[in-house]
């Protein structure tokens, strides 16, 4: 076989074995992580009871624990978000800076199932 048949073979292994991973038991419980939503606020100087003070926010975040890197995630438009970890305590730290100085909250992943925790950046608007 020339070089470029075998090249094409070990792609196509190399697909087929990415395309069957190992799969974990999908109750749910061995999977621990974060799950919640982000907000932003207060978006004006004045907050009224029939207007909302908070939006939902939409970013990219790295989760630390021990100064390193452990996950990547982000929130989506409506401000939700999942990522996986292991149980732990870490720092939700946002790519970019958002809001009053520097907001690193802490969170706790708890030893089964997802966390759910609601994140509330502050804008520093008064």
């Amino acid at each position: 076989m020339s070089g470029s048949t075998w090249g094409w073979a070990g792609l196509l292994l190399l697909v087929g074995a990415c395309a069957n991973p190992v799969q974990s038991n999908t109750d749910g419980l061995d999977q621990t992580g974060l799950e919640g939503t982000v907000t932003l606020g207060p978006i004006q100087p004045v907050c009224h009871a029939e207007e909302p003070c908070e939006a939902p926010l939409q970013a990219d975040f790295t989760l630390r624990q021990g100064g390193r890197v452990v996950a990547h995630f982000a929130s989506d438009r409506n401000g939700r978000f999942l990522v996986y970890a292991a149980p732990g305590t870490y720092i939700v730290v946002p790519a970019q800076p958002i809001g009053l100085g520097v907001q690193t909250p802490e969170v706790i992943v708890k030893p089964r199932g997802l966390t759910h925790v609601d994140l509330s950046f502050d804008t520093g608007i008064r």
